[in-house]
């Protein structure tokens, strides 16, 4: 990768657009210089920016490298043109940042906005490539070859980054190689072989406790012959697992032979508990014969008693029912007949219903058609009350108009006069401020007079003192002989004596000054009275002048306000008669137009009472004849209401259901007890033959005492639980150590498993972390990181020791001189060439510690390089640390640098060293100001602008 040009806006210290090219500056070492903070290392940062979206430090984010002397419109962003295998690329990136609006806001104001982050790479056939951020950022590296990390390391030595590298412990330069040759796999394997070694383990002891859970489950009969064998074993699972096995074979023998004994013992008795079964039920049936026998004899006793009670009570009702019919014999038909004639007469009430109905309805037409009349007359007299209260109404009103118009009148004028003195009164008020206000700029002018007045007394005193003193001044300067500057004379018998408060030059200007001061107050201080007092005159003239023409010639501004507050009221009061005025003109029209709607109405009353009268007439005729046909006919009927009539028909034929229902539920009751006592007398019969049934089977039987019986039929079912519950925990117990047995094979099989297994990655775990007993501690990422650094130690001494002119070189310190304690094998020494010794690398000098740091970066390069294959950094920049050589070795490094360049390389050194300055042909110059900072590049005294 090689720089062709390199563009920053508003980047670092860089506050415009800064152009640098490299194209023109061809091959080999070229100088970056200026003063310290002045950007030098930030032309490095923004290369680095611009293709990782990182600086080179990684100590400020692309998001805090805008520049704080840019303005806000200014865009931000770095454009970085290179070329990688002859084909040249363009990388343009910016962060997010806040500048200002394209447009205004509401306000017409142009606010901050947030510009974010963007990137944009242009391949070599001038197509932008296709992505998002994260998308570009990733071909970026497949491109360049290296991420930020190994870029930032080779092709930049950084200020005091190598130093750091050179003096770094074994552990810290572990950090660093993981990072830049990726070795963090090794590291990954290590960890996966311990992660897998600690599993194995934990797997190991997890068997371990299963087994130990598994064996304390196992059980044993009390009587076992094999129980101190068992207990001894217990403790034997990592030496002696076949034994436990077979122990426990024999343990599960001994309960399968248990549980024959125990099987034998149980059917022998269930055979004499089913013995016992059978006579107990024999006995049972024996005396139940007799309880029934017993029985049989008190329910026939019992049955007799009730026969002979139902006869009785059948004997009874007969007799009742008998003197029933008899009393019922002449009534029925009677009612019957009674009920018939009731009825007979029903259609007649319907009829007199009717004509009732036709009365009720004629006669409430009356009354409606009587009531219509009455109300019309009332009407008819409230009408014409109404028509003569409009009139007289109408008679005291009749004025009222012509007192609208003139009261309207009235108050336009007085509105105009209202409308003149408002506007007098406020002109008056301005009038009054203004009066305060001239009075107070009057008071300011007499205090300024008098500090004038007091000030330039000061100056004339001191004035008038200063120029007395003068004369004491001089008669302090001379001396006999020589003449006197005044009057000439040689001669000074009495010279002029200084006062002890002798005024000063200065005192004097200033009291001068302090004049002039005042002087220049109190003009102003007239200015602003004499504004105050044009204005009060103009607005005083205004009010004069409105004043004679409303009040004549005796018009003072004192009156205007009771003036006003007069007209006020005045209107006030017009506006309200003139609101009557027009409140009984609406109130007279209303009358008029109220006298005519009634006189209206008056005549249609008058033609409807007309129609009433007849209709009263035809409704009076109507209800005569309704009301005389249902007299009629309501004289012929024996009730005066059907109600009545339905009254009795209910009353009758409730009596005659009556009677019925009674007789029919005697006879009812008479049929059901002659069923019951046939229906007795059947079961008295069988318990007759049951009876003697029962004694045909009890002939030469006595009752068998079962108590005997019961208790032995309970001790053999205690027996048979007992041995049942037993049984059950045998088999339990026998499942459990079957299933032990099995578990436990299993345990064992996966237990040889693991434990080879384990032996296996145990031993890699402690080889690959550096753990193995009495061997150095070289874990496998560090020993393939010694071949790297190795390497880049062989690297860095091919150019050390031509920079310091075969004094020492680098060397890494042997496995056999490795310590056993904490983490070694990339502990770092130097052999001195000239007394054949070795010493420790922090022992070097600060010239031939930088010396170093410089041979191991470039070694460092050359090994990253070599290592990523296809990567090729033609550019390399190196930060500081030459300023602590002296000038052989400061040329000895420019040369092996001058070496490295070749025809093919750019090496840029960042230095504020003079003698570089002098040396370089090629400088590129960094200037800084207050407005930011610049870039140009001075080739042999050739300036291009950068």
């Amino acid at each position: 990768m090689k720089p062709v040009k390199l563009m920053m806006s508003a980047f670092g210290s860089y506050a415009g657009q800064e152009i640098i090219d490299f194209a023109g500056i061809g091959q080999g070492v070229f100088l970056i210089t200026g003063d310290t903070g002045a950007g030098k290392t930030t032309v490095f940062d923004a290369i680095t920016y611009a293709l990782y979206d990182e600086t080179s430090g990684g100590k400020r984010e692309g998001d805090m490298m805008r520049s704080q002397y840019a303005d806000p419109d200014t865009p931000t962003f770095v454009e970085f043109t290179f070329l990688y295998d002859k084909k040249e690329y363009t990388v343009r990136r910016n962060p997010n940042y806040r500048r200002t609006s394209k447009r205004k806001n509401k306000e017409g104001e142009y606010t901050l906005t947030k510009e974010n982050a963007s990137v944009m790479l242009r391949m070599p056939d001038g197509q932008e490539y296709p992505g998002k951020i994260r998308e570009i950022n990733e071909k970026i590296v497949e491109i360049i070859g290296v991420g930020a990390p190994q870029f930032t390391q080779i092709a930049m030595i950084a200020q005091g980054e190598f130093i750091k590298l050179l003096h770094a412990s074994s552990r810290e330069r572990k950090e660093i190689f993981a990072r830049l040759f990726d070795t963090n796999v090794y590291a990954y394997l290590q960890m996966k072989l311990r992660e897998e070694s600690k599993s194995l383990y934990g797997q190991l002891e997890d068997n371990r406790k299963l087994c130990s859970h598994e064996i304390q489950g196992i059980q044993y009969l009390p009587e076992s012959s094999y129980i101190e064998e068992w207990e001894e074993c217990c403790g034997l699972l990592e030496t002696n697992p076949r034994r436990i096995q077979e122990i426990l074979s024999y343990l599960l023998q001994e309960m399968k032979e248990k549980e024959e004994k125990i099987r034998e013992e149980e059917n022998k008795n269930r055979r004499l508990a089913e013995e016992n079964a059978w006579n107990i039920r024999q006995a049972k049936g024996i005396n139940q014969l007799f309880t029934q026998a017993r029985n049989a004899e008190k329910e026939i006793a019992a049955r007799i008693t009730l026969i002979e009670d139902q006869k009785t009570q059948e004997q009874k009702e007969e007799k009742q029912l008998q003197n029933l019919k008899e009393q019922w014999k002449e009534q029925l038909p009677k009612l019957s007949q009674q009920i018939a004639s009731w009825r007979n007469l029903l259609p007649k009430y319907e009829d007199l219903q009717e004509k009732q109905k036709i009365a009720a309805s004629t006669g409430r037409k009356l009354q409606a058609s009587e009531h219509a009349s009455r109300q019309a007359k009332e009407n008819l007299e409230k009408i014409r009350m109404a028509i003569q209260n409009a009139k007289e109404q109408i008679s005291d009103l009749e004025g009222c108009t012509v007192q609208v118009s003139t009261l309207s009148e009235r108050k336009k004028e007085l509105a105009g006069r209202q409308a003149l003195l408002e506007d007098m009164a406020a002109t008056y008020k301005k009038w009054q401020l203004s009066e305060k206000k001239r009075k107070q700029e009057q008071e300011k002018v007499q205090k300024s007079l008098d500090l004038f007045q007091e000030k330039s007394q000061e100056y004339e005193e001191k004035n008038r003192s200063f120029i007395a003193e003068q004369v004491g001044i001089i008669a302090e300067h001379l001396k006999e002989g020589q003449p006197c500057p005044v009057c000439g004379s040689l001669e000074h018998p009495k010279k002029a004596q200084l006062s002890s408060h002798a005024v000063t030059k200065q005192q004097v200007e200033q009291a001068k000054k302090e004049r002039e001061q005042a002087d220049k107050k109190l003009n102003e201080c007239r200015e602003g009275f004499q504004k105050v007092q044009e204005t009060c005159e103009k607005e005083k003239s205004l009010l004069e002048q409105d004043g004679m023409r409303m009040f004549g010639g005796d018009f003072q501004p004192s009156m205007i306000p009771s003036a006003l507050e007069e007209s006020i009221g005045k209107n006030q009061e017009t506006e309200a008669l003139l609101e009557e005025a027009k409140r009984k003109e609406k109130r007279l029209k209303q009358q008029q137009e109220k006298q005519e709607q009634l006189e209206k109405e008056q005549k249609q009353l008058e033609s409807q009472q007309e129609k009433l009268a007849q209709s009263q007439y035809e409704a009076r005729l109507a209800f005569e004849k309704a009301n005389q046909a249902q007299e009629l006919l309501a004289k012929e009927l024996p009730f005066a209401e059907v109600q009545e009539l339905h009254r009795c028909l209910q009353k009758a034929e409730t009596e005659k259901s009556s009677i019925e229902k009674r007789q029919a539920k005697a006879e009812d009751s008479l049929q059901r007890l002659k069923r019951d006592i046939a229906e007795s007398q059947g079961i008295l019969a069988q318990q007759r033959k049951n009876q003697k049934l029962l004694e045909q089977q009890l002939e030469g039987k006595e009752p068998v005492e079962t108590d005997g019986l019961l208790e032995y039929d309970h001790q053999l079912k205690q027996a048979i639980d007992l041995l049942e519950k037993e049984k059950l925990q045998l088999a339990a117990a026998k499942t459990r150590n079957q299933q032990g047995k099995k578990q436990l094979e299993k345990l064992y099989q996966k237990r040889e498993i693991l434990k080879e297994r384990y032996e296996m990655v145990s031993n890699l775990d402690k080889t690959a972390n550096g753990n193995l007993p009495q061997h150095i501690r070289l874990d496998f990422q560090t020993y393939v990181q010694r071949r790297y650094f190795r390497t880049m130690i062989a690297e860095a001494n091919r150019r050390l020791i031509k920079m310091n002119g075969n004094q020492f070189m680098l060397q890494c310190r042997e496995v056999e001189h490795l310590g056993k304690q904490g983490e070694a094998g990339l502990d770092l020494d130097v052999y001195d060439l000239v007394t054949d010794q070795v010493r420790d690398v922090k022992t070097l000098s600060g010239g031939e510690s930088f010396l170093a740091a410089l041979s191991m970066a470039l070694g460092m390069t050359d090994v990253i390089q070599h290592t990523a294959g296809r990567v090729h950094l033609d550019t390399m920049f190196i930060d500081e640390g030459f300023g602590s050589l002296d000038e052989e070795a400061r040329d000895r490094a420019i040369a092996i640098l001058n070496e490295l360049a070749g025809n093919t390389r750019m090496v840029g050194i960042i230095s504020h060293v003079t003698e570089l300055k002098e040396q370089m042909d090629r400088k590129l110059m960094i200037s800084k100001s207050d407005k930011g900072s610049h870039a140009k590049w001075v080739i042999e005294s050739y300036y291009s602008g950068g």
